[in-house]
C-alpha cells in the first residue's frame, strides 16, 4: 500500500511539474481578476473614496444654468466676383464649410463683440457671479472674454444645418442674455463679413479695370501708330486668290496688287492671242482661203468668185475679145487689187496689236513686281503688327469681361442673412449642474480606472513568485512540492496529521525527491532559501519527520549557524552542536537530541554561534562530520543558511547528495532567487529541485493553493481523519 499511494505521488508531481502537465494556462483576464479577488479590500476603499469624493465635489460646487439657442446656418456664395485665383472647388468648400462656422462661434473676436454689445466689462452682476475684479494693471476685457470663451459651448446637431449655442453662468437670466447675444453677434458678424468680401470684391475690380482699359489703350495707340509708321493701311476688300490671312493681305498695297495681278493675267492673255492670230497669218498658204478679222476682203473675195463664175462661163461662149468679157477680167484684176492690199493692211494691224499687248503686258508686269517688293516688306512688318493687335484684342476682351462682372457686382443679398435663429435662449427653470447622478457615476469611472491602473502596475511590477511553474519555465528546476500557506501556531499539528494539506504536501515531497533524485532520496539532502522567512527550516523539518515516517534512521542536521529556525518548530534546546563539533569536539552523538511535539527522527542543534561561521564550514571538518552522520543514518537533512549575503550555503552544498531550494510565493523578487541558482550552481552544487511555500488564495487562478491537489477535503472530523489515514495505510 506505501508502495502505492508513493507512486501515485510520483505520478501526480509528474504532472504538474510543467512536463506536459495537466493544468491549463492561466489568462490573463483569470489573473487579473485573482488580484482584484485577493486586493478587493483596498479596492472597495478606493471606489468608496471617489464616489465620497463625488459626493463632496456636489455639494460644495456652485449651481450652474445653461441657455441653449438653436439657429441654423446655410451654406452662402460668398465669392461674388467669381474671378480666377478667388474661387476655391466647391466640393472643397462644402466639406470646409460648416466646421469653420463652428470654429468661429467659438472665436475671441465674437466674444470681444458680445462684451461690446452687452457691456459685460462694466456689468456688476457679471463680474460678481464669475468673480471678476477689475484692478490696476489687469486687461479687464480679455479677461471677460477668457470667461466667454469657457463657459460656451456649441453643439452642432448630427446631420443637419442647426447648432446649439449654450452658455453656463450662475446666473439663469445672464446664461440667457449672454446665449442670445452670442446668437446675434455671430449674424451681425457674418453679414460683415460678408459685405466686407463685397466692398473688397468692388474695389479689387475697380483697380483692375482701371489698370485694363489703361492697357487697352496704350495697345491701341502703338498698333495705330506702327501702322500709320510702316504704311500698312487696311481695307476690307480681299481678293478671293489672295492670301487672306494676316495683316498684310487686309492692306491698300494687297488689294492694289490684286488688282494689278488680275490686269497682267488679262495683258497676257491679250498678248497671245495676237501672237496667235499673226503666227497664223504667217503660217497662212493661201490668202484667199484665210480670214484676218476684215470685213471687205471677205466681201471682195465673195464679189470676185461671182465675177469669175461669170467669167468662166463667158468664156465658154465667147473668146478672150468679146467686150463684156474682157470687161469681167479688168474688174477681177481691180478686185485681187484690192483684196492684195487689204491683206497687208490686216498684217500691219495684227502685228501692231502685238506690239501694243505686249507693252501692256510688260508695264503692266513690272508694277506687280514693285507691288509684290512692297507686299513682303508689309508681311514682315505684320508680323509685329499682328503682336500689337492681339495685345489690344486681348486687352479689350478682358476689359469687357471685368466690365461685366462690375456691373453685376452690388448689394444683392448683402442685407440678407444665411443665419437664422430657429429658438431663442429661454431662461432655465433649474441648474444642470452640478448632478449627482452623474458626479458619481464619473467618480464611480475614475475609481475604476484608478482600480485598473493600480492592478495593471501591481502586476507590472510585481517581480514575485505567483505560478509554481515557474520554477521549471525561468530557473529550469523541478517543482518537487507546492506548500500551502499555515497559519504560525496550528503548523506542527497539521504536520502532524495526515489528512491536512500541509502534510499532503510535504507528503508529496518525499516522493517527488526520490522520483527526481532517480528513484531514491539521497543519503544527505541541504535545504535552503534564497533568503531568510521563507519557510526553509519548516521544510528541513517537514522533509525529516515524513522521511522518518516511512521507516527511515533520519538526522536533522542544523548548520544554519548564525540564526537558526528550528526552535520556532521544534524543542532543540542544547548548548552544543554543529559549531562546537566545527570547532574541535569529535563526540558528535552526544550532541544528538530528540525533538519534541514531532518524533522518530534525531536532531543535531546548531549549537552556540560562533564568529566565523563562514571558516568553521569551509574546514575538513564539516565533511568528516558529514561521513560520520551518513554511516549511521539512511538520511541527512541538512538545515542551512539562505543564500544571498552568505557564502555559507555555497560552501557547503557540493558536498551534499543534493539541494533542495525553498522558494517563498507571492514575496521577494525573481532576481533574488536567480542570483541564489547562479551560486549554488557556481558552487557545483547539485540542485534536485524547488519547493514553493506559502501559496494562499492569491494563487488560486494557478490551480494552487487550499483545497487544491493535496487536499481531500476530508474535513475535521475525527473519524474521517481516521478514515483518511487507514486509506492510505498510515497512522497519524
Amino acid at each position: 500500500m506505501q508502495k502505492a499511494i508513493t507512486s501515485s505521488v510520483e505520478n501526480d508531481w509528474a504532472d504538474k511539474s510543467g512536463d506536459g502537465g495537466t493544468f491549463l494556462a492561466v489568462s490573463d483576464l483569470e489573473r487579473y481578476v485573482d488580484v482584484v479577488r485577493n486586493n478587493k479590500l483596498w479596492i472597495i476603499g478606493v471606489l468608496c473614496a471617489a464616489l465620497a469624493v463625488g459626493i463632496i465635489v456636489t455639494l460644495l460646487a456652485t449651481p450652474q444654468y445653461r441657455s441653449t439657442v438653436r439657429i441654423e446656418i446655410s451654406q452662402a456664395e460668398r465669392n461674388v466676383t467669381n474671378v480666377e485665383g478667388l474661387q476655391s472647388e466647391r466640393a472643397m468648400r462644402d466639406r470646409a464649410y460648416l466646421p469653420t462656422q463652428y470654429e468661429l462661434l467659438e472665436s475671441y473676436s465674437l466674444a470681444t463683440r458680445v462684451i461690446r454689445d452687452l457691456d459685460l466689462t462694466n456689468d456688476s452682476e457679471f463680474l460678481a457671479e464669475f468673480k471678476i475684479e477689475p484692478t490696476a494693471g489687469r486687461n479687464l476685457n480679455s479677461a471677460v472674454a477668457g470667461v466667454l470663451t469657457n463657459n460656451i459651448e456649441i453643439t452642432p446637431i448630427t446631420n443637419s444645418l442647426l447648432v446649439d449655442i449654450s452658455f453656463s453662468s450662475p446666473s439663469p437670466t445672464l446664461s440667457t442674455a449672454i446665449a442670445n447675444a452670442w446668437a446675434e453677434a455671430y449674424m451681425e458678424e457674418n453679414l460683415d463679413r460678408r459685405f466686407g468680401a463685397t466692398l473688397e470684391a468692388r474695389d479689387f475690380l475697380e483697380e483692375r479695370l482701371d489698370e485694363t482699359r489703361q492697357r487697352l489703350e496704350r495697345a491701341e495707340r502703338e498698333v495705330i501708330a506702327y501702322a500709320s509708321q510702316q504704311g500698312l493701311i487696311a481695307v476690307t476688300a480681299i481678293d478671293e486668290g489672295g492670301d487672306s490671312n494676316g495683316t498684310a493681305s487686309q492692306t491698300l498695297v494687297a488689294s492694289e496688287l490684286s488688282q494689278f495681278n488680275r490686269a497682267l493675267q488679262a495683258a497676257s492673255a491679250d498678248r497671245i492671242a495676237a501672237e496667235a492670230a499673226l503666227v497664223a497669218r504667217n503660217d497662212a498658204t493661201s490668202s484667199s482661203d484665210v480670214d484676218f478679222g476684215s470685213g471687205t476682203i471677205a466681201g471682195l473675195r465673195t464679189r470676185r468668185a461671182e465675177l469669175g463664175l461669170e467669167l468662166a462661163e463667158l468664156r465658154s461662149r465667147f473668146n478672150d475679145s468679146y467686150p463684156p468679157l474682157q470687161a469681167l477680167v479688168v474688174q477681177i484684176a481691180e478686185i485681187d487689187e484690192v483684196i492684195v492690199r487689204e491683206q497687208s493692211a490686216s498684217r500691219e494691224r495684227l502685228q501692231a496689236n502685238l506690239r501694243e499687248a505686249s507693252a501692256r503686258e510688260e508695264r503692266l508686269r513690272s508694277r506687280v513686281a514693285q507691288l509684290r517688293e512692297r507686299f513682303t516688306s508689309q508681311r514682315q512688318d505684320s508680323v509685329e503688327y499682328n503682336i500689337l493687335q492681339r495685345e489690344v484684342d486681348t486687352n479689350r476682351e478682358l476689359y469687357a469681361g471685368l466690365l461685366q462682372r462690375f456691373r453685376e457686382i452690388g448689394v444683392v443679398g448683402v442685407g440678407e442673412s444665411n443665419v437664422v435663429i430657429i429658438d431663442a435662449a429661454r431662461v432655465p427653470a433649474s441648474p444642470y449642474k452640478p448632478n449627482l447622478a452623474n458626479n458619481l457615476l464619473a467618480a464611480l469611472v475614475v475609481g475604476f480606472v484608478l482600480v485598473a491602473v493600480g492592478v495593471y502596475i501591481y502586476e507590472l511590477f510585481n517581480q514575485s513568485l505567483r505560478d509554481p511553474r515557474q520554477v521549471k519555465d525561468r530557473l529550469g528546476l523541478n517543482l518537487l512540492a507546492s506548500i500551502p500557506r499555515t497559519e504560525q501556531g496550528s503548523i506542527m499539528d497539521e504536520l502532524m496529521h495526515s489528512y491536512s494539506d500541509l502534510y499532503e504536501s510535504y507528503f508529496s515531497l518525499t516522493s517527488s525527491l526520490a522520483f527526481a533524485a532517480g528513484g531514491a532520496v539521497p543519503r544527505s539532502v541541504l535545504v535552503t532559501s534564497s533568503r531568510p522567512g521563507e519557510g526553509k527550516s519548516l521544510s528541513s523539518v517537514a522533509l525529516a519527520y515524513l522521511l522518518a515516517r516511512q521507516g527511515k534512521k533520519v538526522l536533522l542536521l542544523d548548520c544554519d549557524l548564525r540564526k537558526s529556525g528550528l526552535s520556532k518548530y521544534i524543542e532543540n534546546e542544547s548548548s552544543v552542536g554543529t559549531s562546537q563539533y566545527l570547532l574541535g569536539n569529535d563526540d558528535w552523538k552526544s550532541m544528538v537530541v530528540s525533538p519534541e511535539p514531532l518524533e522518530g527522527f534525531d536532531v543535531i542543534p546548531c549549537g552556540r554561534r560562533p564568529s566565523s561561521a563562514a571558516e568553521l564550514l569551509a574546514s575538513d571538518r564539516f565533511q568528516e562530520l558529514l561521513n560520520s552522520v551518513e554511516q549511521e543514518y539512511d538520511h541527512v537533512v541538512v538545515d542551512a543558511p539562505p543564500v544571498l549575503g552568505l557564502v555559507d550555503a555555497p560552501l557547503i552544498s557540493s558536498s551534499l547528495g543534493g539541494v533542495i531550494l525553498v522558494i517563498e510565493a507571492n514575496e521577494g523578487k525573481w532576481r533574488y532567487i536567480e542570483s541564489a541558482v547562479s551560486r549554488l550552481r557556481q558552487s557545483n552544487a547539485e540542485i534536485i529541485g524547488a519547493v514553493v511555500t506559502k501559496l494562499d488564495a492569491r494563487n488560486n487562478s494557478y490551480g494552487y493553493g487550499y483545497g487544491y491537489g493535496y487536499g481531500y477535503g476530508y474535513g475535521n472530523n475525527e473519524n474521517d481523519a481516521d478514515a483518511a489515514a487507514s486509506s492510505r495505510g498510515l497512522t497519524a
